[in-house]
């Protein structure tokens, strides 16, 4: 099958009939990249009835499985010093990096933290970035309790210097150890720690309920700059994983990072078509980064990820649809 999305690709065809559609036939390879989905026509269709008439979308990024499209990522929407930038997960490893990167730019930083005192990697990036009269604070939250997250929230608004949220972006997430059906080897792989029932639940908690519980409680703080153009909505980003992509899967096990990665795919998309014309939504896959999640294992160092992944967060702008890309701009294929 994988060689035959290869040489082809399909166009499904509606047919108005009382029990549905079904007909579909094949195009060439050569004409692959004029085919549009009928799910991205219906997203660019919701996002025109929102949209003022003087906002032109972008052309259609369409992704197929067994194709890595490459996207264009022009600078649509900068982070820059008129930016606030939400971090959640921004203590360490990949998030603490987007709080540098995005602090360089010019940026507010808010970096969420889970324990109760301020970690020592990110203290001492507020400090640094206080000498350089850059502005990196901090926010306690802990994404697995709803009452942690509303009150984070509201303490956010709260504060003097409240300026409302043009980026967030969900960096906070777990790989638990279980990871095979029963502790055996398969599949070429060695023998791994088999997979629980606390696995399983503790990793779509974290990985999956908490995005969508920061989007509940954060999303009210959104805002767009009044001195930017009418195209520049807030940027709502999560980082998901390839993993979870359901056609990439051809290894098998990683049971409860797999699930609430793909669980997480279906709330970025609810989150693009619910915030339409509050946010532009994206789903990012970081690339396998060596930190302490990965045991310091990987093929890149965090700094290339998050370059990679801000390129994508600014060329989004309300022109461009929702979509799921990694840290090299290609499209991942659910």
């Amino acid at each position: 099958m994988q060689r035959f999305w290869r040489l082809t690709s399909v166009v499904v065809v509606f047919l108005n009939s009382p029990h549905g559609s079904s007909a579909f036939g094949y195009l060439p390879k050569s004409t692959l990249f004029t085919v549009r989905t009928s799910a991205t026509v219906a997203t660019n269709l919701s996002m025109s009835e929102k949209n003022d008439d003087t906002i032109q979308p972008a052309p259609p990024i369409n992704g197929f499985p067994g194709q890595d499209m490459v996207e264009e990522q022009p600078v649509r929407y900068p982070i820059d010093s008129r930016s606030t930038v939400l971090i959640v997960g921004g203590s360490r490893g990949i998030g603490l990096e987007f709080v540098r990167q995005c602090a360089a730019k010019g940026a507010k930083v808010i970096a969420t933290h889970r324990s109760k005192n301020v970690p020592p990697d990110l203290q001492s990036l507020v400090e640094r970035n206080r000498q350089k009269k850059s502005n990196v604070e901090t926010l306690c939250v802990d994404v697995s309790d709803e009452t942690s997250v509303a009150n984070a929230a509201q303490e956010l608004a709260k504060r003097s210097n409240f300026d409302r949220l043009t980026h967030i972006i969900h960096s906070a997430g777990v790989y638990p150890i279980g990871m095979s059906l029963d502790g055996t080897a398969r599949g070429g792989r060695p023998p791994q720690p088999q997979v629980t029932k606390d696995d399983m639940m503790t990793s779509y908690l974290i990985n999956a309920v908490g995005p969508l519980l920061v989007a509940q409680a954060f999303s009210p703080l959104l805002g767009r700059n009044p001195d930017s153009p009418e195209t520049h909505l807030p940027v709502y980003s999560i980082l998901s994983s390839k993993v979870g992509s359901v056609y990439d899967n051809t290894s098998g096990g990683t049971y409860a990072y797999r699930s609430s990665k793909a669980a997480v795919n279906n709330i970025c998309k609810s989150l693009s078509v619910d915030l339409a014309g509050i946010a532009s939504v994206i789903c990012l896959h970081p690339g396998y980064v060596r930190t302490d999640m990965t045991g310091g294992k990987g093929l890149i160092d965090a700094d290339e990820s998050v370059t990679g992944m801000l390129r994508a967060v600014e060329a989004t702008d309300r022109t461009v649809g929702f979509r799921f890309v990694d840290y090299k701009a290609c499209i991942i294929p659910w």
